[in-house]
């Protein structure tokens, strides 16, 4: 889980770029200053933004993937009667399929709100440092 985490982190990287922040022609601002606006506008993005994204995509592909584990449980059970196979295989390969689709699911629902999350949070970052004069 924490590779996917990671995986996402550095996808959204990939997609926002990395900005510069430089103080608007007539603004002399010492580094120190920049670093703390800096700091400050990171943590106020943070709070505009939905901090539960990563669990949210867990969470959908949790329910999705347990509801397709007992779906494909029952259909692999009934067509290993049906075909005249052994109920408990099918009921197996079903739940496994369900686990498959399921995990799948959930990995591209949280890879979508990952990068939703990081949108909004470099769009609050870049505001905030606007409103306190940076270029970005």
């Amino acid at each position: 889980m924490s590779r996917l985490i990671v995986g996402v982190l550095i996808l959204a990287q990939l997609v926002a770029g990395c900005a510069t922040v430089r103080p608007s022609p007539g603004q002399v601002k010492t580094k120190e200053q920049i670093a703390q606006d800096r700091a400050e506008c990171s943590e106020q993005a943070a709070k505009a933004t939905d901090s539960s994204a990563l669990k949210d995509g867990a969470l959908a592909g949790g329910i999705v993937g347990a509801w397709l584990i007992l779906a494909g449980a029952a259909e692999g059970a009934s067509w290993g009667a049906i075909t005249g196979g052994s109920a408990a295989d099918g009921a197996w390969i079903g739940a496994a399929v369900g686990a498959g689709i399921g995990t799948v699911v959930g990995l591209v629902v949280g890879i979508k709100k990952g990068v939703e999350q990081q949108r909004r949070y470099r769009e609050a970052h870049e505001s905030c440092l606007t409103e306190r004069g940076y270029s970005v």
